[in-house]
């Protein structure tokens, strides 16, 4: 009997949430402006097309027709995921990164990319994967310019000014592969075998 009382309650806030969240979005649609905040830029748009770029400030719409969507344009960072990578000269090395950037063309980072910040992580990890594949491990110290600068050039197009890639932490480790069969029995051997 708890149980279902404790169910039956749950729902119902469930239920609020979703209509609190519909009144929301019903009030911002049906208010004829928006306020840009001082950190974002923003795309215009009427019937789904694109009208304008906004800068921050006062803007006004056509309730239900415009459709205003923000981001933020100030300097960012993303931590990427650890790296297990060999070098030139056959080094297992992992290494974490760090990528800072902006929002510099705000219609582009909106419009002309789907989740731009996970095709920023992706190409930016491909590019580490590139440059330290042709690096031997003692040359790793001076890689950070290189990287910044190619993502920098390859990320542009879709609006986004890289500012720095900066490789956080880097060291050498014992790579292992894990082998599996059909009966569920493993071998682990080392990759020096």
């Amino acid at each position: 009997m708890k149980k279902q009382f404790q169910k039956s309650s749950l729902k119902r806030k469930r239920m609020l949430d979703k209509l609190v969240e519909f009144l929301i979005r019903f009030g911002n649609q049906a208010m004829p402006w928006v306020i840009i905040e001082e950190w974002n830029g923003a795309v215009h748009l009427r019937f789904g097309k694109w009208i304008q770029t906004l800068e921050p400030g006062l803007h006004f719409k056509i309730p239900f027709f415009d459709n205003i969507i923000e981001c933020p344009v100030i300097t960012q960072s993303i931590n990427l995921p650890s790296q297990t990578l060999t070098t030139l000269d056959e080094q297992s090395i992992v290494l974490k990164s760090i990528i800072r950037y902006r929002v510099n063309n705000v219609r582009t980072y909106l419009l002309k990319v789907m989740h731009a910040t996970d095709v920023l992580i992706d190409t930016t990890q491909g590019m580490i994967r590139d440059i330290v594949e042709v690096t031997t491990w003692n040359d790793l110290v001076d890689v950070n310019h290189q990287i910044t600068n190619e993502v920098k050039e390859f990320v542009v197009k879709w609006g986004i000014e890289v500012e720095a890639v900066t490789i956080t932490d880097l060291g050498i480790v014992k790579s292992f592969r894990i082998f599996g069969d059909e009966a569920h029995k493993t071998t682990i051997l080392p990759t020096d075998i």
